[in-house]
């Protein structure tokens, strides 16, 4: 979810001079901060791993670490996907921006009901916490953009 918070807060920053942008500097801007984003949630659980057990991760451990950091690598596909159809001439650059950034939002609901409906509580709570989760995202976003 991190990731996609930050991909969808990098995209509305981009949307904002989007006149000027061209498809492959927001393909760029937007591989870029996914391969960044994962580098750096991969270095911080070595670090916790390596904080946790005083030793260096093992070859299997690694490559959990590897699978679990960069697990969220698809998060930049759909916005590829779309910035694709904008190299083909099918929508111009600024819309293509705002549809990866619905896009984003609609991954950021779908993962929060997907992990509201397994919670094995009654459903008002689940629609409280729902509410809450929603809250919550739109805060980390607001003072992301205000950040970018």
């Amino acid at each position: 979810m991190y990731v996609t918070f930050t991909v969808l807060a990098v995209t509305i920053a981009f949307e904002r001079d989007a006149e000027h942008a061209t498809v492959a500097g927001a393909a760029l801007t937007l591989l870029l901060t996914v391969l960044g984003t994962l580098l750096a949630v991969f270095v911080a659980d070595v670090i916790a791993h390596m904080v946790r057990d005083s030793s260096l991760p093992s070859r299997a451990e690694l490559a959990h670490l590897i699978y679990v950091s960069f697990g969220s690598l698809g998060v930049i596909i759909a916005p590829m996907v779309i910035l694709g159809l904008s190299t083909l001439g099918v929508i111009g650059v600024p819309p293509a921006l705002r549809v990866i950034a619905v896009t984003l939002v609609a991954t950021l609901v779908i993962i929060a009901l997907f992990a509201v409906r397994r919670l094995r509580v009654k459903p008002w709570l689940k629609i409280l916490v729902l509410a809450i989760m929603a809250a919550l995202g739109l805060a980390v976003l607001a003072i992301e953009l205000a950040i970018h």
